[in-house]
């Protein structure tokens, strides 16, 4: 009919006039930067899962570390707890033998003393200025040296004795009798550096290197350090007699002990 609109009825599904169209429906357009659909996975996971970056991985990785570091911290704690101070290892101090009594022919360790410097049983030794008893005793001094040298602090040779024929330094021929020096069965070693009753004068590094030579030597070797009451670190002597040197002697050189 003339002047007569005739009305258009919208497609099924089609919004009404006014009426806002709902995501997720058909036929409807969604406009963009709208929320996504509810119960849709989060962009950037899978499947609904919180995908772990390289970064989270390192701090993960690093407070394990941590944790692990602390418990072994914890059990070595309350292992030397539990272990008390009795636990830690003591380095045995040798003593002289209790049967030894020196005479005027002998030293205070009881070997027989050598008047003269060049008597065909004292031997060159490559530590020290002046020689040495030869056979076993040399063996365990020169033992004592080579360490010394390798693992506490390089021997100066020049500052370095064996024998001489005199008494104790400081005491009289009465009061503390012929030196070990005259038996050739001492050493000083780098004596300029360890002077007599000086303490201290090596580091905690370094005694703890001297505790394991003597330890290796033992019982038949004593140092100065442990004298009781003049100090003496340079100074290291033979204190077991001649059956204990041997035995210690041939375990150095890889021997069967004798007897």
């Amino acid at each position: 009919m003339s002047g007569t609109r005739a009305r258009v009825r919208p497609a099924a599904g089609a919004a009404q006039p006014g009426q806002r169209a709902q995501p997720g429906q058909p036929g409807r357009r969604v406009p963009a930067g709208s929320a996504p659909v509810r119960g849709a996975p989060a962009r950037g996971t899978q499947h609904g899962r919180l995908r772990l970056t390289r970064r989270g991985a390192v701090v993960l990785g690093t407070g394990a570390l941590l944790v692990v570091a602390v418990l072994v911290w914890l059990v070595v704690l309350a292992v030397r707890l539990l272990a008390g101070p009795g636990a830690e290892a003591v380095t045995p101090v040798a003593v002289p033998d209790p049967a030894c009594v020196p005479t005027a022919s002998t030293s205070q360790n009881c070997w027989p003393v050598f008047a003269d410097g060049a008597d065909p049983l004292l031997e060159i030794s490559p530590w020290v200025t002046g020689r040495l008893r030869g056979g076993d005793v040399r063996t365990v001094l020169d033992h004592v040296a080579a360490r010394f040298d390798a693992e506490v602090e390089p021997v100066d040779v020049d500052s370095s004795w064996g024998w001489a024929n005199r008494s104790v330094r400081g005491e009289g021929d009465d009061e503390g009798g012929l030196s070990n020096h005259a038996s050739g069965t001492s050493i000083d070693l780098n004596a300029t550096e360890h002077p007599l009753g000086a303490r201290e004068t090596f580091t905690d590094r370094q005694v703890e290197a001297i505790r394991s030579i003597l330890v290796e030597v033992a019982p038949v070797v004593a140092w100065g350090g442990d004298f009781g009451g003049r100090a003496d670190e340079m100074h290291f002597e033979i204190v077991g007699n001649p059956a204990a040197v041997a035995e210690v002697a041939a375990r150095l050189r890889g021997e069967t002990p004798p007897g």
